[in-house]
C-alpha cells in the first residue's frame, strides 16, 4: 500500500524498490510506524512481558512519593573533600527570571550573588548562568586550594 502512495508521489516506474522509494518521499517505512506504535501500546498499558518500563505508569496521586522522601539530603561532613562549596539555583516566576548564588569557604559564608535575567529567558538558562557566574567569582577567592563543589539543579 505504501509503495504504491510512494510511487504516486515520485512519479517514479514500479520497478524501483520501495527502500529507495520511501528515501526520495522522506517518509518512515510502514513497518517501522507499526512497530513502533506496537511498543509505545504496550509500555503505556503496562504489558511489558516483564521488562522494566521505559516510562511512567498511571498512578493516582495519593500515592505519589513526596518530595522530601526523594531529594538527597547532604550532611555536614560531605563536603569537606572541597575547599569552596558554591550553591545556586535560578527562578522564573511572573516577577521575572533571576539566579541566586551562596559561596562558602570552608563552611564560612564569603558572597551572595543576585542576577537578573530577561524575562524571555528560561530557568535552566537561569540555572546555568548562576553556574557559571559563580565559577568565574571562585577565580578571584584566596585560596591554596581551588577546588570547588556546586550543588545545583542543573541536569
Amino acid at each position: 500500500m505504501q509503495r504504491l502512495i510512494n510511487i504516486k508521489i515520485e512519479k517514479a516506474y514500479r520497478t524501483v524498490s520501495n527502500e529507495a522509494l520511501c528515501i526520495l518521499t522522506g517518509m518512515t517505512p510502514i513497518a517501522i510506524n507499526i512497530e513502533e506504535a506496537a511498543q509505545i501500546y504496550q509500555l503505556t498499558t503496562g504489558n511489558t512481558k516483564g521488562e522494566e518500563a521505559l516510562v511512567d505508569s498511571h498512578m493516582e496521586v495519593k500515592h505519589w512519593q513526596h518530595p522530601a522522601e526523594t531529594t538527597t539530603r547532604i550532611l555536614e561532613d560531605s563536603d569537606k573533600r572541597s575547599a569552596i562549596q558554591i550553591f545556586t539555583d535560578g527562578s522564573k516566576t511572573v516577577k521575572g527570571v533571576g539566579a541566586g548564588i551562596a559561596i562558602f569557604k570552608s563552611g564560612h559564608h564569603i558572597k551572595s550573588l543576585q542576577c537578573r535575567l530577561n524575562n524571555r529567558c528560561t530557568n535552566i538558562q537561569a540555572e546555568q548562568l548562576a553556574v557559571l557566574t559563580a565559577l568565574k567569582y571562585t577565580e578571584t577567592v584566596q585560596t591554596t586550594d581551588k577546588t570547588a563543589t556546586v550543588y545545583t539543579e542543573v541536569k
